[in-house]
């Protein structure tokens, strides 16, 4: 079986991010403008084109060296480049896995650290880790049901994720209401269990502000509630009876 660590480089150029962290099976557009930053995508040859993400502790820093990181980042392939009229690139990145920073070796023209590959610790299967996947699954149909800023399609995709691990990283990388510090502790959780344990409370929280948001719209127009509801009321009615034949 495939291991990160049999398939990470053990150097790897560092692509420093502000704001920004790449899970795992995500692919990201990533503005590139600093000029390390260029040199090291200039630098990158072959068909893989691989490089580590990894986020700034500051993201006011503008030379970060390896003091300025985050200890946990992820192994990317740069898939494609597109280099704007103002001279910055925008790099659409794959992530592949987690890895470890283990040391810097370089910083010009551009960081260069010793990785290692980081895997998911081993969660022993059961029904407890089944219960939270399905949980947290539901709670996330439920969250983009109710979003204008998620394609319902997520709704089927989320259900078709079959590993645990997966799923987990798949959520924290497509909540838009995330901040990066929970993204970031996210990525160093190691444990697909308490990965999945700490979505579930982040998503049940934002089920709860929509409900209070909703709630708090009828209380300031309370004739607009009362229509909402006749209305659903006739809709489900309609949808019963169609059920019924």
């Amino acid at each position: 079986m495939t291991t990160p660590a049999s398939i990470t480089p053990e150097e790897l150029p560092v692509l420093p991010v502000r704001d920004t962290v790449l899970f795992p099976g995500a692919v990201m557009p990533l503005p590139v403008g600093r000029e390390s930053s260029l040199a090291l995508l200039d630098s990158l040859e072959g068909p893989e084109k691989l490089l580590g993400v990894v986020a700034q502790l500051d993201p006011r820093v503008e030379t970060p060296g390896g003091s300025d990181l985050h200890g946990v980042g992820t192994l990317a392939k740069v898939h494609k480049m597109v280099r704007m009229p103002n001279g910055n690139v925008v790099a659409f990145l794959e992530g592949l896995h987690r890895i470890r920073i283990v040391e810097v070796t370089g910083l010009k023209p551009f960081l260069r650290a010793r990785v290692e590959g980081q895997p998911d610790s081993e969660d022993q299967p059961g029904a407890e880790l089944t219960a939270l996947v399905r949980n947290v699954q539901e709670l996330f149909r439920d969250v983009v049901a109710r979003s204008p800023q998620l394609s319902d399609d997520l709704q089927t995709e989320v259900m078709n994720i079959e590993s645990p691990g997966r799923l987990a990283d798949f959520v924290a990388s497509t909540l838009p209401s995330l901040n990066t510090m929970v993204r970031q502790e996210l990525l160093e959780t190691f444990s697909v269990r308490k990965r999945l344990e700490a979505l579930t409370n982040e998503l049940s929280k934002e089920k709860e502000e929509g409900h209070s948001e909703r709630a708090g719209r009828i209380r300031r127009h309370p004739e607009r509630g009362r229509r909402a509801s006749q209305e659903g009321g006739r809709i489900r009615d309609v949808g019963g009876g169609k059920e019924g034949v």
